[in-house]
């Protein structure tokens, strides 16, 4: 520092000392006092010089000496605590920074220095280790003191009102807040942390309704706007969120997070093609960032973009080695492109990986391995491992505490799809017993007693699960479906009519009228139903596919055929019915590479579906490949069950010696 600031030290307080000896010259008592002050002070003025040039032990000497001859000098107090707490002394720092307040209970200075030392230890904290509830009420009553003696520290209101909230007393947080913003009325800061108040108690109205009334004031406000969008995230109306990051990033336009928040929310909006385009953008700016490698591909496997979708789950997994969800999303990944005994292999490690050894598991925990061991059953099904997959789905009940059918419903299609109705049967009234409430499971036996050929008995037990009310929806349509594989349509109708009745405005009351005229052949009235159904529910999968398959079995409407029917694959791109449904199209359209491509994958998600082997045979036919065609017709007959397919197929195999023969 050097003689030049000491020169300076002794000039200020020369100075200081003259002011404080005026008037006081005629008394002996009065020039004794002036002159320990002005000791006082040139010892404060030495410890401040020592405590710059970083001699801080040597500083805290010149304080003492400055408080023996001014002990309630309130400053010196302040000083000498702002010294202890550079030099992280917090407990001495505490005693001196009160002492001062003793002093002076308006002193300011020390009762910031005492909420910085409480604030240091609440920080400090941890979840393992709360702060202790006297540290919050001393930092809260200091914050108290300081909006006292200024009403304008803005950042102590807000403090006080956040150290409240930390406390559970919303109420209290709330009314600092709405006091900080009586004098600051247009606050950013202040409505932000009124609305995270808000936020925290759960009520996103309240906080959603208080940011959209600030940012038409101020929409240039993008904190407010941040906040919104976390609002908008908090009650899963991720457009609307993904709208206010947007907003906020345009403000700030190299604020990668807001970018991140607003790719996020479009993800979680299922507004993947615009998610998309904002994660491209992020790598970019960021190729090393793993979150956005493995959202892109998550959106590239949705988007069927398999190669890009693995590049980008392979570097994410780079980035994040021991990623559980990277790995299972490359398990999604193996199977939607038809890998299936790989994916089942990667499924298997990442149940190995994730086991505990004594069967302990948090609740998360057991969510995840439920969902893992549920796509490994799955994959085992769709394989033709229905004993696996049985004993798969068997372990994921006993990790649910669900009583409501949902896993047993799960084993008893696997044996319904191993076409073994009896054991199915015995399972489901198994589960009854174990569940007898179960409604799910009621239906299923109803069902499965109808399959058996007891089609009135199956009618009946469903009969009687009718309520009177929504759930009955559900009810009249298995009914209906019931009937319908009977070939019983006028019945069909009739329920279907009532069905109607009490629910016009349902999708899937539409949706079953129009299969059930598509089966007597009545296509108009069949078109009819599904365009409703679709006006209903826009671009329902499961409508687009049937009615494009009905154009395409007729050889009618190619072009939208194939644009419905390609909409359901998007949807769902390891529905092997669907997948049937766009390699049928593309045979009537003679475009017979694709045709193959699209039902030899619907053969692998669906490889016990006749329709499919009949679909492929005639592929293989028009392609000359008569061995195949035979191979895949074959197979249609081992498969079917139906004497109309049964026979329609012999007589290709029929025509198909007469085509060899000539051949020959």
């Amino acid at each position: 520092m050097g003689l030049n600031v000491m020169n300076k030290y002794l000039l200020v307080f020369v100075l200081a000392v003259g002011f404080l000896t005026t008037g006081l010259a005629n008394s002996g008592f009065a020039q004794t006092k002036a002159n320990s002050r002005t000791e006082a002070y040139y010892h404060f003025s030495k410890a401040r010089m020592l405590d710059d040039q970083g001699q801080s032990a040597q500083a805290i000497d010149e304080y003492k000496k400055a408080l023996e001859l001014d002990p309630n000098n309130s400053l010196i107090f302040s000083e000498m605590a702002e010294s202890y707490l550079r030099n992280n002394r917090l407990r001495e720092a505490v005693d001196v920074a009160q002492k001062a307040i003793q002093a002076d209970r308006d002193n300011i200075e020390a009762h910031k220095l005492l909420t910085t030392v409480y604030l240091q230890v609440i920080g400090r904290a941890s979840a393992q280790q709360p702060p202790s509830t006297e540290t919050i009420n001393n930092a809260i009553h200091e914050f108290e003191e300081i909006v006292r003696i200024d009403p304008t520290e803005r950042q102590s209101f807000l403090m006080l009102g956040r150290l409240y909230q930390i406390k559970g007393e919303r109420d209290k947080a709330a009314d600092i807040y709405k006091k900080f913003l009586g004098v600051e009325p247009g606050s950013e800061e202040g409505v932000t942390a009124l609305a995270k108040l808000h936020m925290d108690a759960g009520n996103y109205k309240e906080a959603v309704e208080l940011l959209e009334s600030f940012v038409k004031q101020r929409p240039d406000s993008d904190s407010a706007l941040q906040t919104l969008g976390e609002a908008y995230s908090d009650m899963q109306e991720y457009a609307k969120a993904a709208e206010a990051y947007k907003r906020a990033s345009e403000l700030d336009p190299d604020n990668v997070e807001l970018k991140k928040a607003e790719a996020q929310a479009l993800f979680l909006a299922d507004d993947i093609d615009s998610a998309g385009k904002r994660y491209e953008d992020l790598i970019k700016v960021e190729p090393e960032d793993g979150v956005a490698r493995l959202r892109l591909g998550q959106i590239y496997r949705r988007q069927m973009k398999y190669d890009l979708a693995r590049q980008n789950l392979e570097k994410a997994s780079q980035a994040f080695p021991d990623s559980i969800e990277i790995q299972f999303n490359l398990v999604l990944l193996d199977r939607d492109q038809g890998r299936l005994d790989e994916a089942l292999k990667l499924a298997n490690d990442l149940l190995k990986k994730t086991e505990k050894a004594n069967g302990r598991y948090t609740e998360a925990e057991k969510q995840n391995r439920r969902i893992f061991l549920i796509n490994q059953a799955i994959l085992n099904q769709t394989l033709g491992n229905y004993n696996e997959a049985v004993r798969t789905f068997t372990e994921v009940k006993g990790l649910t505490n669900e009583k409501d059918g949902r896993v047993d419903a799960l084993i008893i299609e696997t044996y319904r799809l191993a076409k073994n109705l009896d054991k199915a049967l015995q399972h489901t009234e198994q589960a009854l017993s174990e569940t007898p409430g179960s409604r799910q499971l009621q239906m299923v036996r109803a069902d499965l007693v109808a399959e058996k050929g007891k089609v009135d008995e199956g009618i009946k037990a469903l009969q009687q699960l009718q309520r009177g009310n929504e759930e009955d929806l559900d009810v009249l349509s298995a009914m209906v479906s019931v009937y319908q594989r009977a070939k019983r349509f006028d019945d069909a109708q009739n329920v279907l009519n009532r069905a109607t009745q009490r629910f016009p405005n349902q999708e899937q009351v539409h949706f079953l009228q129009g299969s059930l005229y598509e089966k007597q052949k009545k296509y108009n009235d069949a078109e009819k139903a599904f365009r409703k159904a679709l006006e209903i529910q826009k671009d329902d999968p499961a409508v687009l596919n049937y009615l494009g398959f009905m154009f395409a079995d007729r050889g009618i409407r190619l072009d939208e055929a194939e644009a419905m029917v390609q909409k359901a694959v998007q949807a769902d791109p390891t529905n092997g019915a669907y997948l049937d449904s766009l390699g049928w199209v593309y045979f009537k359209q003679n475009r017979f590479d694709r045709a193959e491509e699209y039902l030899k994958k619907a053969i692998v998600f669906l490889s016990t579906d006749s329709n499919i082997h009949d679909h492929l045979g005639d592929v293989y036919f028009k392609t000359k490949r008569y061995d195949e065609a035979r191979a895949e017709w074959n197979k249609t007959l081992q498969l079917s069950t139906e004497p109309e397919e049964i026979d329609r197929v012999k007589k290709k195999l029929d025509e198909l010696k007469t085509t060899k023969a000539a051949k020959k």
